[in-house]
């Protein structure tokens, strides 16, 4: 069985001012265990060392811990947020993982495209990244980062995925896939105990370490910032760009 985390940078919008690129990373770790346990000490550290435990841990987050209100002068590392991340990022990439990514330039998707729902769009973006590993693998668990409710009235996320994979599978004569998808936010283990919370508690990691690369990928693409990509290219196995015009 192998498990996937998945989260996404950026908003699917088209106005003066908008994202340029909507960004998604996926982690494919050989172990969940170890990627689970490498996410917890590093968070357990930053609260160590003063990080606010009410604000999430993500890179976005960390990175602008210098000027948030929210992060205590205390926390030893508010000068030091490269440090932070090149840390996070070192570590995460010295496990035994995977990571894919997929980037959309948003200004150069047809017109036709622009017209359809977000969410429907966000569906198809995502089908792209997930579409080559769910054809390799027979078992796999994936979780993703849950969004607010699709306010549309075709298949869903979890129908669309599964429909599309059922497609390409029964077409290249592969057996059905044994799918679970789950999505959950940085609060969804909040009120939950024993084994319960255990089990969201490493959901939410591993999507925690899927942001930190969905970070630095945006880093590279929006900000032409290529030292955090770095950090974890030995890792990066498949790399998609779509709408870029050459």
């Amino acid at each position: 069985m192998q498990q996937m985390f998945v989260d996404e940078s950026g908003c699917i919008a088209f106005g003066p001012g908008d994202d340029k690129y909507f960004i998604f990373a996926m982690i494919l770790p050989k172990s969940g265990k170890e990627l689970s346990r490498c996410i917890k000490n590093f968070n357990a550290y930053l609260i160590r060392n003063g990080w606010n435990p009410d604000v999430e841990v993500k890179a976005s987050n960390i990175w602008h811990s210098p000027n948030n209100p929210k992060i205590p002068d205390t926390y030893k590392f508010k000068a030091s947020r490269e440090q932070v991340m090149k840390d996070a990022l070192s570590n995460i990439a010295a496990l035994d993982i995977k990571i894919e990514y997929l980037v959309v330039k948003l200004d150069t998707l047809k017109e036709s495209l622009k017209r359809l729902p977000n969410t429907i769009l966000y569906n198809f973006f995502a089908w792209q990244l997930l579409k080559q590993p769910l054809m390799f693998y027979d078992d796999v668990q994936l979780y993703i980062d849950k969004r607010s409710k699709e306010y549309h009235d075709l298949l869903k996320f979890d129908g669309y995925i599964e429909t599309q994979i059922a497609t390409c599978r029964a077409v290249k004569d592969k057996p059905k896939l044994a799918l679970t998808i789950r999505h959950y936010s940085s609060k969804c283990s909040k009120g939950l105990t024993g084994s319960e919370r255990a089990n969201v508690d490493f959901a939410i990691r591993g999507i925690e370490a899927a942001d930190f690369a969905c970070w630095a990928v945006r880093s590279k693409f929006e900000k032409s910032d290529d030292r955090w990509i770095k950090l974890i290219e030995k890792k990066i196995g498949w790399k998609q760009t779509l709408y870029f015009k050459v």
